[in-house]
């Protein structure tokens, strides 16, 4: 409930700064203070002309000096469209300035500016500062939330959602913030291209990162493949490594993809892909993470019962090396359990009987258990299953069966390091909460599991994700095309 509410909260905030900031936007919006870009030396205001194509709609109040700028201030009448003609006095000549720009009152009586390059309107900088309010605020929010799924071991694709809208929003904030200290703006358009610049900022600060992720991925993959042999699973860090490096050669204009510029609107299109790279950048940094946290957690020394997960055993029915480090794994955790605090463990060896395997898995695993010392009644062994979200399934069911809701009991499960994430997520999905022992395997395993997980992530939360797409996608179309 903690995290609920902390996501609760973060929605109640960030929508009162949004009520906020358009309250106070229809509360001056009918005003409108122009930036003409006029600097002069003196503090005194020139003497100023300013003609109205239709002073029905909009009328000039007064010009004013403002950090030595010439301001123009003007009234909203009437909702339609009015044409500037500008001039002011320098000596015995008067200069125009200003040319070619309009003002747009609309309906609701709002004065604003409405060119690409200008657009304005009166309480835009409040507009900005709300916006890295809120982004800040999200940040943070995100980091609270990730601590707590940390702390409470909850390792799950809730947590990778907290840990990458983190990276996302600290990291954007930081690099517009840089922008915007390092630049004045005078618009919401000149706002608008800081937080342009500041992506691609952001994408060019990623990229070491990103470029070391990719090559360990990709060099993994190639031992993985001499080992254990080519299936298209083992080739995901490969196809993630030219993924990535044509998304990165797009967003960094390499000459290569300068043909994509000649396509209408591709301006526009770039901006989106490279939010969207760095959004995807940030949930795969963030399951790297959450992967790692995974592992290293050890559950606390109480459990009751312990799943130890199965995976192939060898043709004369005793188990493989990867099973063995497994069954080994729970045995030592239960052992430093009973040690520390005088309380046993049962055992849950599941996995059920391949086509090629003269056994059961899980009775496979029960007889190494037997040999290994462990009492016949502090095994329970499930041989139905199939895969692991079965073994998670079936186990649940057997303990339920013997002591009631599973609830009230404190789990764990026993697996390789690159399978613990999915062993959190797959418990989950069954209804009960259960901690990992991890037992330790060749690293080229490991590193092929982040994507594996990734990419589990966009499936299993693809709503969600395609929700934050759809959103990237029409906040920059209304600014290409309307603004």
């Amino acid at each position: 409930m903690r995290k609920n509410r902390k996501f609760i909260i973060l929605v109640a905030v960030v929508s009162l700064m949004i009520a906020s900031a358009l309250v106070y936007v229809i509360l001056v919006g009918d005003t409108y203070s122009m930036h003409t870009h006029v600097f002069l030396a003196s503090k005194s205001v020139p003497e100023t002309r300013v003609e109205l194509s239709d002073e029905n709609v909009a009328e000039f109040l007064e010009a004013k000096m403002e950090n030595e700028e010439l301001i123009l201030v003007f009234k909203a009448k009437n909702p339609g469209k009015v044409n500037l003609k500008c001039k002011n006095r320098s000596g015995d000549d008067w200069i125009s300035f200003a040319e070619g720009r309009s003002l747009t009152v609309s309906f609701m009586n709002k004065i604003y500016e409405p060119s690409p390059g200008e657009f304005s309107f009166n309480g835009f900088r409040v507009v900005i500062c709300v916006f890295l309010a809120a982004l800040l605020f999200t940040g943070v929010m995100m980091i609270l939330m990730f601590r707590d799924y940390y702390k409470q071991g909850d390792y799950s694709y809730r947590m990778i959602d907290a840990g990458g809208f983190a990276i996302y929003s600290i990291c954007l904030f930081v690099f517009i913030l840089y922008r915007l200290l390092n630049s004045a703006f005078s618009s919401l358009s000149n706002f608008i291209n800081d937080v342009i610049l500041g992506g691609f900022l952001m994408l060019f600060a990623f990229a070491p990162i990103m470029l070391v992720m990719a090559f360990m991925l990709a060099f993994s993959n190639i031992w993985l493949m001499r080992n254990e042999g080519y299936r298209p699973v083992n080739a995901l860090g490969i196809i993630f490594g030219v993924f990535w490096f044509f998304s990165n050669a797009i967003s960094f204009r390499f000459r290569l993809f300068d043909f994509l510029w000649e396509i209408p609107n591709y301006g526009f299109i770039y901006q989106i892909i490279i939010y969207l790279v760095l959004y995807m950048e940030s949930m795969f940094l963030s399951t790297v993470i959450c992967s790692f946290c995974s592992v290293k957690h050890k559950p606390a020394l109480d459990r009751d019962y312990i799943i130890i997960l199965g995976c192939g055993i060898r043709k004369d029915g005793t188990l493989t090396p990867l099973l063995r480090g497994r069954v080994d794994s729970a045995l030592k955790f239960e052992r430093e359990q009973f040690e520390s605090t005088g309380k046993h463990a049962v055992f849950v060896p599941s996995g059920g009987q391949g086509a090629d395997e003269v056994i059961a898995e899980g009775e496979a695993m029960e007889r190494y258990l037997l040999e290994k010392g462990v009492e016949p009644e502090r095994i329970l062994r499930e041989d139905k299953s199939v895969n692991t979200f079965q073994n998670m399934k079936f186990s649940k069911h057997l303990i339920e069966k013997r002591c009631g809701d599973i609830k009230n009991k404190k789990i764990a499960f026993a697996t390789t390091n690159y399978h613990i994430f999915r062993g959190y997520i797959l418990a989950q999905k069954n209804g009960f909460h259960a901690e990992g022992i991890s037992a330790k395997t060749k690293p080229y395993f490991f590193m092929n599991a982040f994507l594996r997980e990734f990419i589990g992530l966009i499936v299993d939360q693809k709503y969600k994700h395609l929700f934050v797409a759809l959103m990237l996608i029409a906040l920059f179309t209304v600014w290409f095309f309307f603004m």
